[in-house]
């Protein structure tokens, strides 16, 4: 090799060398850029989020602030929020702005004293990158929880309620005695039933804690025809007596194997045959009681903040049977049998003055029976021939309620219940007299399942994934749950 040619080679190898050396400097710098970049975005997007996890913060508290203060008022839906000139929180709108962000709240209602919040931050980095956050809670209406004596039902549905199944069954004795009414706190059951004879045990507590066995803890004799309703409160079950003398029976249950009556009421102006106590609430220290038809008022509020000694602190002449009753925030939702007056909603806040705030006239006439209440929805049940036996109302205006949907049963309605998304149906069916309906859809109603009992359904009870049936007959209590 010459000289030349050695020069040559090596001055080529520099240049192979340097280039190497450009390019690895241009990639360095490339992807330090990217680094740079990238950390930039990153830290960007982690200060972003951080921001709209604050504004969803904002929102779940917001939100829950104006379901403490209105808890029936609010429906079910989307909403955005704005602060008013008081600085007071407010609904307003579907979804509000700040700055780049977009906040929605929405509510939706699991039972009639638990709401889901769910509050969303939506927000742009770029054209073509979306980002989001999410904070979900639960409301709870503990005010009214508290006034109606922490009876909340417990847990919510699981398992397989088109597929249900009957757990356990309790049987009255002697023969002729039949359920009228129960309530059911902590896997005791207190069922009502009603005789021929005088002389026969009427108020009956059964240990249900393992449901597929309940037993029987105590019974008693009241001393009439029968119990018609119940509801039980701590150590107190009052209870409306099938009788014109005495109508409001209050029992002490705190030793439920020696249930005894302490109190025996007689309801004061009204009389006749019709004055019995069909019909019973008990709501923050107070018994709303109604009777059927009389002569005198059938409506009664009773102050029980001593069982030992109520006080009747007003009444209502409703010139109609009083068949089932449910309150909260002081409004009265009664069932009753006048053809144009189905449901009555009363101004209680003032016992000694109560007024009327509306009414709902079903189409085509037939009695009131039944009603329940979740959030802003109100379940009446009827009896009906050729019309709807379920309408689900909402019932946000008393003075303008409306109409969000309807079942034809063909029979009574006698008591429902409602959890979630299904609604339980005692009724008079002869074939059907137990029916779960799937109600997420106000509008389209679907049937779920249903059993046929010997007897009509006459009281129904939610507690805990089980449900829970007064039947019109000797085996008075059925005990009903989902397939896993």
């Amino acid at each position: 090799m010459t000289k030349n040619n050695f020069k040559i080679k090596k001055q080529g190898q520099s240049l192979i060398e340097v280039l190497i050396a450009l390019t690895l400097i241009t990639l360095a710098i490339g992807f330090s850029a990217i680094l740079v970049f990238g950390g930039q975005k990153l830290l960007v997007d982690r200060i972003n989020s951080t921001q709209a996890r604050i504004i969803a913060k904002e929102g779940v508290e917001a939100a829950s602030l104006i379901l403490k203060s209105s808890w029936n008022s609010v429906v079910d839906g989307n909403y955005g929020l704005l602060i008013s000139s008081n600085g007071v929180w407010q609904f307003n709108g579907s979804e509000d702005q700040k700055g780049i962000y977009t906040r929605k709240i929405t509510i939706a209602t699991l039972d009639s004293n638990t709401k889901e919040i769910k509050s969303s931050v939506n927000w742009i980095t770029d054209p073509n990158r979306p980002l989001k956050v999410e904070l979900i809670t639960l409301a709870t209406n503990w005010p009214d929880i508290a006034s109606t004596g922490g009876d909340t039902g417990g847990g919510g549905l699981t398992g397989d309620w088109k597929n249900p199944k009957t757990l356990g069954t309790f049987q009255t004795v002697p023969s002729g005695n039949s359920g009228t009414d129960l309530d059911v706190m902590n896997k005791i059951v207190y069922l009502t039933t009603k005789h021929s004879a005088s002389d026969k045990h009427d108020f009956w507590v059964i240990n249900a804690v393992n449901p597929a066995s309940p037993f029987f803890l105590g019974s008693l004799d009241v001393g009439s025809a029968g119990l018609l309703s119940i509801d039980v409160v701590q150590n107190y079950a009052y209870v409306g007596n099938n009788s014109t003398n005495a109508q409001f029976l209050v029992i002490n249950i705190s030793n439920p194997s020696n249930p005894f009556i302490i109190t025996s009421f007689t309801l004061p102006g009204v009389s006749g045959s019709g004055a019995i106590g069909q019909s019973i609430f008990y709501y923050a220290g107070r018994i709303y009681m109604g009777t059927k038809q009389a002569s005198g008022p059938e409506f009664f509020i009773i102050d029980v903040s001593n069982p030992l000694s109520p006080v009747v602190l007003g009444s209502k002449e409703i010139n109609a049977d009083v068949n089932s009753i449910t309150v909260s925030n002081n409004l009265a939702y009664l069932a009753t049998s006048d053809d144009s007056k189905e449901l009555v909603v009363l101004d209680s806040s003032n016992p000694s003055s109560i007024g009327e705030l509306g009414y709902f006239n079903a189409p085509g006439g037939g009695d009131g029976r039944s009603v329940f209440l979740s959030g802003s929805k109100l379940y009446l049940g009827r009896l009906s021939s050729g019309n709807p036996e379920l309408y689900i109302l909402n019932i946000t205006n008393p003075g303008s309620i409306q109409s969000l949907g309807t079942v034809t049963l063909g029979y009574a309605l006698n008591d429902l219940a409602v959890r979630d998304y299904l609604a339980f149906l005692g009724t008079s069916d002869t074939n059907l007299e137990f029916q779960i309906k799937n109600i997420s859809n106000p509008a389209n109603v679907t049937q779920w399942s249903d059993f046929n009992f010997s007897q009509e359904a006459v009281g129904v009870d939610y507690e805990d994934n089980l449900v829970y049936v007064a039947v019109r007959a000797n085996d008075a209590l059925r005990i009903i749950t989902s397939t896993p």
